[in-house]
């Protein structure tokens, strides 16, 4: 048996609110795929690389039916402090602080010191990257071990059609992967 949650599963419930106080549920989310995404802590500068890829990339997401849940091991108000008003781009889904990792455990997503070691090969790339951006290196609130994780969710069943777990502390998504799941086809 996997340690991992696997396609083909019941997506594990959850009820939380946002950093901004708004009830979210899975179950809310029936009449469309949902991307959840995990990611470290909201003063990671790639994280916030992440958040703010995952923001570019919502409207062409919303329009071929996924929205976007994303959960960070941190206080709301280092989420509210570090991703909302630093991004130019505000994220325009949900955002969890999820600092005791409730949520994390049920889907699995786990820490590894090894995915440190794979993450120093990248790092010289990253540093560009959210240099780029200009996200630097803020309040560590969380697990600096956690690794990402993302699954999308089907509608109506609500069962996982694609986890995703990172091998290091950021891969480059570049969202093929959940488009071929939504069927999304270029006119």
């Amino acid at each position: 048996m996997s340690s991992y949650l696997q396609a083909g599963k019941s997506a594990p419930k959850f009820v939380a609110e946002d950093v901004f106080g708004k009830p979210v549920r899975l179950e809310d989310y029936k009449n469309t795929y949902v991307l959840v995404v995990f990611m470290r802590y909201a003063g990671c500068p790639w994280c916030n690389l992440a958040i703010h890829r995952l923001s570019m990339e919502y409207k062409l997401l919303a329009k071929s039916g996924c929205r976007v849940i994303a959960f960070v091991q941190s206080e709301p108000d280092n989420v509210r402090k570090n991703i909302y008003d630093r991004h130019a781009l505000r994220p325009p889904f949900a955002i969890i602080a999820d600092k005791d990792r409730h949520v994390y455990d049920r889907y699995k997503v786990k820490e590894s010191k090894i995915a440190l070691g794979r993450s120093l090969k990248k790092l010289p790339y990253w540093v560009q990257a959210v240099r780029k951006h200009g996200f630097r290196q803020a309040t560590v609130d969380g697990n600096v071990f956690m690794v990402p994780a993302m699954f999308l969710i089907s509608p109506d069943s609500q069962e996982v059609v694609m986890a995703k777990y990172a091998q290091d502390f950021y891969e480059h998504e570049t969202f093929t992967a959940v488009y071929q799941h939504l069927n999304f086809r270029e006119s």
